[in-house]
C-alpha cells in the first residue's frame, strides 16, 4: 500500500458504500502515511477485514490492485526501457532476461503449462521465514495475520510492470502464495492470464 490516503481516495472512485467506508476506518481515521507502522498495518488488517465482509470478492481486488505502488519514477523507466530494447523477443526470452536480472526488482517468472505466467516476487527471510516486502507492513511485530488479500497490491504492482515489459495485457487470477498467511513458510507467488 502506497498509503492510506490513496487507500481512502481509492474507496471513494470505487464508490464504497459510507457504512462501508466508516466501519473501515473506525478508530483509524486519523491515520495517514507518516504514522507509525504497526498502527498502519492494524489499520490494513481491519480495512481487509471490513472489505472480505462487506464486498465481493472481486471488488475486494479490483479495490487492493488499484493501490499498487512503484508504478513511476525508476521502475517505470527501467521496465520501459527493457521493453524497447527487447521487443524483437519472444516472451519466453523476455522472461529469462527478467529472471536473470536481479536489478530489475522483479523476482523471475515463466509460462506454465496452461501458457499462464507465475510470477514469484521479490522476496526475501527475516531468519528462516519469508517476509513480505511492502514498507507499510514489513518487519512489524503483530500477533495477527494480514489477510492474503493484501497481496494484491503487491500483485497489481508485478502486472503493471510485466505487462509493459512483455507487451501484453494481463489478468491476475489468484495470488498462489503468500507470506502473510502461511506464518512466513512461503513466498510471495501470482498467477497471471494473458488476455486479448
Amino acid at each position: 500500500m502506497p498509503s492510506p490516503e490513496k487507500f481512502r481516495e481509492t474507496l471513494a472512485q470505487f464508490a464504497v458504500d459510507e457504512s462501508t467506508v466508516r466501519e473501515i476506518n473506525k478508530g483509524y481515521e486519523d491515520v495517514i502515511s507518516k504514522t507509525n507502522k504497526k498502527i498502519k498495518s492494524a489499520y490494513m488488517k481491519q480495512a481487509l477485514d471490513v472489505m472480505n465482509e462487506r464486498l465481493p470478492k472481486e471488488r475486494v481486488q479490483e479495490i487492493i490492485e488499484a493501490n499498487a505502488c512503484c508504478k513511476s519514477g525508476a521502475r517505470l523507466k527501467a521496465s520501459k526501457e527493457f521493453a524497447r530494447i527487447n521487443a524483437d523477443k519472444t516472451i519466453e526470452e523476455k522472461l529469462k532476461l527478467i529472471s536473470s536480472r536481479p536489478y530489475l526488482n522483479m523476482g523471475s517468472a515463466e509460462l506454465d503449462e496452461n501458457g499462464d505466467l507465475i510470477v514469484h516476487a521479490v522476496s526475501f527471510r527475516i531468519g528462516e521465514k519469508f517476509e513480505c516486502v511492502c514498507p507499510t507492513i514489513s518487519k512489524v511485530k503483530r500477533d495477527y495475520n494480514i489477510p492474503r488479500e493484501y497481496c494484491y497490491c503487491c500483485g497489481g504492482h508485478f502486472r503493471f510492470h510485466y505487462e509493459i515489459m512483455l507487451d501484453v495485457k494481463l489478468e491476475l487470477c489468484s495470488i498462489v502464495s503468500s507470506p502473510h498467511d502461511t506464518d512466513g513458510q512461503k513466498p510471495c507467488v501470482f498467477k497471471y492470464r494473458m488476455v486479448e
